[in-house]
């Protein structure tokens, strides 16, 4: 028997993209893959809040199992409130990746982005890999983010993906090269440095553009259960999971890398193919969507959503401003009580 595994997404926006990426996921792994777990932030870019009923829509005919989950808190990647995140299951889970990391029953849980269109079976050789061992592995895929690291390729060349874990520095020598180069974190680096997390250095990770994770190794090192704060947040750090990535190696737990281009491309509607400028530019993130769609429909056939879609935008539309309100109310209370 195979063995089958998990897949979170985070979902924000890009419903299209999204699409995308299930799509070309499934036509390439589908044999591995139990559940698709996608977490629709409760904070939606350029309000698109639709776009979640879109995607479900799409594969209610399909045979894929679909997970919805809603997180009860809009945190985003910044989290660094260590003791509620132990302490407070509704807060913890809307960590991103956080809910399908505990209530998997899977050995292993794919983890990505929603704007991946994939041409190979990634999840396979994931697998493939994971098999091979070592028995201290916990990770698999794409490692680091050199582009960024002062020991990387494009800078003193001191260290890379496939040797994360040969360079290993004196404190004093990490903030001797971070200093002398140029980098576009340098600042936060050389901070995450300064407070005693040297190696692996600041920049690397186990990327969460697409990663496989060991369930049970998570669990046991991760919060609730251990000590090291979830993979989806910043903990202080440079960037999602590098705090969670350098505290795993601390204690003993390796990463294989896998290089993303083999099998997908990152952002492939997006002009600058890095995914994240969509988020903050409104014609970039629609003309991307449309590229998608253009995609999808070439690709898979006509898009024909059903009354689902606008019936379900409208009841969350009710149920968010109700919210706002409530918040915005107890807000204004607190401010006037205060005041007497």
């Amino acid at each position: 028997m195979s063995v089958k595994v998990d897949v979170s997404i985070a979902f924000y926006g890009k419903p299209y993209q999204a699409i995308v990426t299930i799509k070309s996921l499934l036509k390439h792994s589908r044999q591995h893959i139990d559940k698709i777990y996608l977490s629709r932030q409760r904070q939606q870019p350029h309000d698109d809040y639709i776009g979640i009923f879109k995607v479900i829509d799409y594969f209610k005919n399909d045979d894929v199992n679909l997970v919805v989950h809603y997180p009860y808190h809009a945190i985003g990647a910044g989290v660094m409130d260590y003791e509620r995140a132990k302490n407070d299951t509704r807060f913890r889970q809307s960590i991103m990746y956080q809910y399908a990391l505990e209530v998997t029953d899977k050995k292993y849980l794919c983890l990505m982005h929603n704007d991946l269109l994939f041409h190979g079976d990634m999840i396979g050789d994931m697998l493939k890999t994971f098999s091979e061992g070592p028995r201290e592995l916990v990770g698999v895929g794409p490692v680091g983010q050199c582009w960024s690291c002062p020991a990387g390729p494009s800078w003193a060349n001191k260290c890379g993906p496939e040797r994360y874990d040969q360079y290993v520095p004196s404190m004093e020598e990490a903030i001797a090269l971070t200093e002398s180069h140029s980098t576009p974190r340098k600042d936060i680096q050389l901070n995450v440095i300064r407070n005693g997390r040297v190696h692996i250095l600041p920049e690397c990770r186990l990327n969460e553009f697409c990663a496989m994770i060991d369930v049970e190794k998570y669990r046991k090192e991760t919060l609730p259960n251990g000590p090291i704060g979830c993979f989806g947040g910043v903990w202080h750090g440079s960037d999602t999971g590098t705090i969670w990535s350098h505290d795993m190696v601390k204690r003993g737990y390796k990463f294989k890398h896998m290089t993303l281009e083999n099998y997908a491309r990152h952002a492939p509607f997006e002009s600058s193919g890095s995914g994240t400028s969509a988020y903050f530019k409104s014609d970039t993130y629609w003309q991307a969507e449309q590229r998608a769609k253009e995609y999808i429909e070439k690709t898979f056939g006509p898009l024909n959503f059903s009354a689902y879609v606008p019936v379900a935008n409208t009841l969350d539309t009710l149920k968010r401003k109700s919210w706002l309100l409530l918040i915005n109310t107890v807000g204004f209370a607190k401010k006037i009580v205060g005041k007497g």
